[in-house]
C-alpha cells in the first residue's frame, strides 16, 4: 500500500505533527509513505514541497491576497500533487489541512475523482463559511453563513465571502466518497450536524509516541538546564498568542492575580514578547521554538504543571505529550481536552474563569503528592489509551478498509 500525505506544512505541532507522524510511523504497519506540504521555508528529502522556490512562495502569498485567502482553484498545486500520485503509484491520499492557502476548494474534488481519499479534520474549517473554530456562533449548522461577524477568525478573510465559501465547500467536498476522519468525540458531534454529516465518517484519537515522551529526573532535568530552583514550575507554550481562541488572555489574567508569585517559575515554550508585563513578575525560563524531540521531552518532564487555556480545542497533542512525560495538565473544560484529561490525571476549569484558573494553579501547587500521583496516572493513561501505535494500527485498518470500499462504523 502506498499512501500519499497532503498538509500545508511538515514542521510544526497539530496537525503538523499527526501527519508527521503517520508520515514517519506507518511503514511498521507495511505502507510506504510519501509526504507532500504546500509549503515550508526548508528543503527536506523526507518531503516534497508544493510552492519549492522563494518565487513561488512571494507569488502563493500575493494570489492568496488577490482571492481574500478563499482560492477556489489553484491549477498550479493541483497538477503538482496529482502528478506526485502518478508518479508514485499512490493507492490512497490522506489530506490533513488545507487551508494553508496552497491549494483550492475544487482541487479536493479533483483528487478524490482519481484516487481514494481520507481527510482527518483537525478543526472545523471544512464546513463552517471560513473559520477554524466557530466559537459560540453557530450559523454554520443551517448550511447557510452569512454575512460573517467576525472576519478577523483564522483563517482570516478580506472580504466577507463566507456565505459564496461555504456553498462552495459544500459542493465540492461532498459526494465525493471521500472518508473523514475526526480525531475527537466532540468534532465528530459536530460534523454529523453539518452538511459533511452524510458523508463517510469516522473517529481516530491522536496518539503520542510514548517512547519518545517519556517522564525524568525532575531534579536532575532541571540542574541540566540551569534552572536552580525549589519554586513550582509552570509550563506553558505561547503558539498563536494573538488567536483568542487559544485564551492567553485568561492565563495572564491568572498569572496576573496569582498570590505569592515569588513561589513559581514559569517555563515558557515559543516567543514570550507579547506578555513582557506577565513575565516581569516572575522568574523565567524560555526555550523559544523547539525542533528537538529530546528537548520537549525534557521540558515537559522539568515541569509541576502543564497549562493549556485554550478556548476551544479539537485533540490537542501537547497535553497528550505533557501526559506521556508524567505532567499533569491544567485545562479549560473544552472540546475534545475533557476526553483526554479528567480528575483522576489533571484539572479542568470552567472555560474562560481566570479566576478558577488560578485558584487551581494555586491549590495543585500546594500539593506535592497530588500532583505527583496525577502525573503517574496521566502516564499510565498515555500509555493505555492515546499511544501511538494504536492511532497507526487504527489508521492502516481504516486504509485497508476504504480501498476496499468498507463503510465506517457509525458511532
Amino acid at each position: 500500500m502506498r499512501v500519499l500525505y497532503l498538509n500545508t506544512k511538515f514542521q510544526g505541532g497539530g496537525a503538523e505533527r499527526v501527519a508527521r507522524q503517520l508520515y514517519e510511523g506507518i511503514g511498521t504497519e507495511g505502507v510506504d509513505s510519501f509526504m507532500l506540504v504546500g509549503k515550508e521555508d526548508e528543503s527536506d528529502p523526507r518531503y516534497e514541497i508544493i510552492y519549492e522556490s522563494l518565487p513561488r512562495r512571494r507569488w502563493n502569498w500575493v494570489y492568496g491576497k488577490l482571492t481574500s485567502n478563499a482560492r477556489l482553484d489553484d491549477r498550479y498545486a493541483a497538477k503538482k500533487i496529482l502528478n506526485c500520485i502518478r508518479e508514485h503509484q499512490i493507492d490512497l491520499v490522506h489530506i490533513h489541512n488545507i487551508h494553508g492557502n496552497y491549494m483550492g476548494i475544487r482541487n479536493v474534488r479533483e483528487i478524490a475523482a482519481v484516487i481514494p481519499v481520507v481527510w482527518t479534520l483537525h478543526d472545523m474549517w471544512s464546513f463552517t463559511g471560513h473559520c477554524a473554530y466557530a466559537g459560540d456562533c453557530d450559523h454554520w449548522e443551517n448550511k447557510a453563513c452569512g454575512h460573517c461577524q467576525d472576519l478577523t477568525m483564522f483563517p482570516k478573510l478580506y472580504f466577507d465571502y463566507a456565505s459564496k465559501l461555504q456553498g462552495q465547500k459544500r459542493q465540492y467536498f461532498t459526494g465525493n466518497g471521500i472518508t473523514f476522519v475526526t480525531p475527537s468525540q466532540w468534532l465528530y458531534r459536530l460534523v454529523k450536524k453539518s452538511f459533511l454529516g452524510q458523508e463517510r465518517l469516522q473517529m481516530i484519537n491522536n496518539g503520542v509516541d510514548t517512547e519518545s515522551f517519556y517522564p525524568g529526573d525532575k531534579e536532575k532535568l532541571r540542574e541540566q538546564y540551569g534552572i536552580h530552583t525549589k519554586k513550582h514550575v509552570l509550563l506553558f507554550l505561547t503558539n498563536m498568542l494573538r488567536n483568542t481562541m487559544k485564551g492567553f488572555a485568561y492565563l495572564a489574567e491568572a498569572l496576573r492575580q496569582l498570590e505569592n508569585k515569588e513561589q513559581y517559575l514559569l517555563l515558557i515554550v515559543g516567543k514570550p514578547e507579547e506578555i513582557r508585563d506577565i513575565c516581569q513578575l516572575y522568574e523565567v525560563k524560555t526555550f523559544g521554538y523547539i525542533k528537538k524531540i529530546e528537548m520537549l521531552r525534557d521540558v515537559y518532564a522539568m515541569a509541576d504543571l502543564f497549562l493549556l487555556p485554550s478556548m476551544l480545542e479539537n485533540y490537542p497533542c501537547v497535553s497528550l505529550e505533557a501526559m506521556a512525560c508524567g505532567t499533569p495538565v491544567a485545562a479549560f473544560k473544552t472540546g475534545g481536552i475533557v476526553e483526554q484529561v479528567d480528575e483522576e490525571t489533571g484539572w479542568l476549569v470552567e472555560r474562560g474563569n481566570a479566576l478558577a484558573l488560578k485558584d487551581t494553579i494555586r491549590l495543585a501547587c500546594q500539593n506535592e503528592t497530588l500532583l505527583r500521583e496525577k502525573g503517574e496516572r496521566s502516564r499510565k493513561k498515555a500509555e493505555a489509551c492515546f499511544s501511538q501505535s494504536k492511532m497507526l494500527q487504527e489508521y492502516r485498518q481504516l486504509y485497508e478498509e476504504v480501498l476496499q470500499g468498507k463503510q465506517p462504523p457509525v458511532l
